[in-house]
C-alpha cells in the first residue's frame, strides 16, 4: 500500500491581513504533481484543512474544487480527511454522504454509542475504519482517528476491532491517523498560542500499539519523524503559517509493504517567502535603529515576500515613524508585516521585578502594576495622558467587579 501523508492545510488564514489563496492554490498544484508521479493509493489529510471553524465561501469553494479535481486523476485513488482543533467537526464532515462518491471518506467526529457492553468500542468503528482497496481488493486500512482533545487510548480498542474483522487480514497495511501533539516532538517554530490547549500525549501512548504500519499526524508544523520513529511523523505545514516557521515544508511518501514500512520526505516549493529584515537580532545590542533600517530597506522592497522588520530603538517608536516605514512598502511587490522593536535592558528595581510570589502580585493594585509592565518593556514611564486614560479604566473594572 502506497500512502501520501500531508496536514495542516490551514485554507483561509490571513497573514498579516494578506490573503493565502494563491498560496494554496501553488501548494495544490504541486500536490497534484506529486500524486500523478507517485500514484498513491491513498491521500491522507491528518486534520487542520480549516483555519477557522467557520470558514469563508471562498475557502470552502477552494477546497471543493481541489479535492474534487484530485478524485479525477485516478478513479482508483482514495483521499482520507480528518479535523483539526481549527475545524469544525460537523461543518467538515457535513458532505459526508456526497464525499462518497468521489472516493473521499472525511471524517470530522466520532459517532458515540448510547449503551455498550463492556467489550465493545463505545463509538461507531466502521466509520472510521477505512479499507483501502487496489482493483477491488482490500490491500490496506485507515484508522481515520479525528481531533479527539489528546486522548490515545481510543487506538488500542480500534486496532484490536480492525483485526476481528472478517475482512481484515495480517498482510493488509494499516496507517492510524491522528491530529495530536506528542510530548516529544520538535516544536521548532511552535509558539504557545498554535500549540493551543491541545493536552501533549506520551510518545509510548503509540509504540505500546503494536502493528501500525505508520501512525500518519497532524496539528506540529514542523516536518518530522517523531524521536527518530521512522514511521511515526508529522507531515507539516505545507508552507509557513507563521513567521517563526522558516524551514522547509514537505509531504511524506510512505510505501507499506510485506510488514516493512519506508518513508520518503518530498520537499516542496514556497510561493512566497518569509523574511525578517535585516535579520532577526539576538537582542538590542544586535539589532541595527530605525535610519539605518530605513536606509537598507530598498533592499528587499522589490522581491515579492512578507517582510518583518525588526528595530533597534530606545524608545516606542512614533506614530510618523511607523507610518513612514508602511510607505516605503507601498507600491512595491513586497508586503509589510510589522516592526518588531528591541530595548535596551532595564536596570534592576522596577516595581514588577520585585514581585516573586503570587500573593505580592495580588498585592499590587492594577494601575500600579500596568504602569510597571509599561515601563519594563518600553524602557520609559507612562506618559500622564495615557496614565490618565488606563486609571479611568481601572477605576471603572473596579466598579464592574
Amino acid at each position: 500500500m502506497k500512502v501520501l501523508h500531508t496536514s495542516d492545510w490551514h485554507i483561509g488564514q490571513l497573514f498579516h491581513n494578506y490573503s493565502r489563496e494563491e498560496e494554496h492554490k501553488y501548494f495544490f498544484e504541486q500536490l497534484k504533481t506529486l500524486i500523478i508521479k507517485e500514484k498513491p493509493d491513498v491521500v491522507v489529510v491528518s486534520g487542520d484543512i480549516f483555519h477557522t471553524a467557520t470558514p469563508t465561501i471562498v475557502s470552502q469553494r477552494l477546497y471543493y474544487n481541489f479535492i474534487v479535481e484530485l478524485s479525477h486523476i485516478d478513479e482508483d485513488l482514495q483521499i482520507v480527511i480528518t479535523s483539526g482543533n481549527h475545524d469544525s467537526p460537523s461543518r467538515l464532515e457535513a458532505p459526508r454522504p456526497l464525499w462518497e462518491a468521489f472516493n473521499v471518506s472525511v471524517v470530522g467526529m466520532l459517532d458515540y454509542k448510547a449503551d455498550t457492553d463492556e467489550n465493545e468500542l463505545n463509538f461507531d468503528a466502521s466509520k472510521i475504519e477505512i479499507p483501502v482497496t487496489r482493483k477491488g481488493e482490500i490491500i490496506g486500512w485507515v484508522l481515520a482517528v479525528p481531533y479527539l482533545h489528546g486522548n490515545a487510548n481510543i487506538y488500542g480498542p480500534l486496532l484490536k476491532h480492525l483485526k476481528n474483522r472478517s475482512d481484515y487480514n495480517d498482510k493488509q497495511g494499516i496507517v492510524a491517523m491522528g491530529h495530536l501533539a506528542v510530548r516529544s516532538a520538535d516544536i521548532t517554530g511552535h509558539s504557545a498560542d498554535i500549540i493551543g490547549a491541545l493536552e501533549t500525549l506520551d510518545v509510548q501512548d503509540f509504540t505500546d500499539v503494536k502493528d501500525v504500519d505508520y501512525w500518519a499526524f497532524g496539528h506540529i508544523h514542523y516536518p518530522q519523524a517523531i524521536k527518530g520513529i521512522e514511521n511515526m511523523r508529522y507531515a507539516g505545514s505545507p508552507f509557513p503559517i507563521t513567521f517563526n516557521e522558516n524551514y522547509e515544508h514537505s509531504v511524506v511518501s510512505v510505501n507499506i509493504e510485506d510488514g516493512k514500512t519506508e518513508t520518503t520526505v518530498i520537499p516542496l516549493k514556497t510561493l512566497i517567502p518569509i523574511v525578517d529584515f535585516p535579520s532577526k537580532p539576538n537582542g538590542y545590542d544586535d539589532a541595527l535603529p530605525y535610519e539605518t533600517v530605513m536606509m537598507q530597506l530598498i533592499g528587499v522592497l522589490d522581491d515579492k515576500a512578507y517582510v518583518r522588520v525588526h528595530v533597534q530603538t530606545d524608545r516606542p517608536l512614533s506614530q510618523a515613524e511607523t507610518v513612514a516605514m508602511i510607505q516605503a512598502f507601498e507600491g512595491h511587490n513586497a508586503m509589510f508585516c510589522g516592526i518588531q522593536s528591541y530595548f535596551p535592558e532595564k536596570a534592576e528595581g522596577s516595581d514588577i521585578q520585585g514581585v516573586r510570589t503570587l500573593q505580592e502580585l495580588k498585592a499590587m493594585n492594577p494601575f500600579d502594576l500596568g504602569c510597571a509592565v509599561y515601563q519594563k518593556k518600553n524602557g520609559e514611564e507612562m506618559p500622564d495622558e495615557l496614565k490618565e486614560m488606563f486609571k479611568k479604566v481601572c477605576e471603572e473594572a473596579e466598579k464592574v467587579s
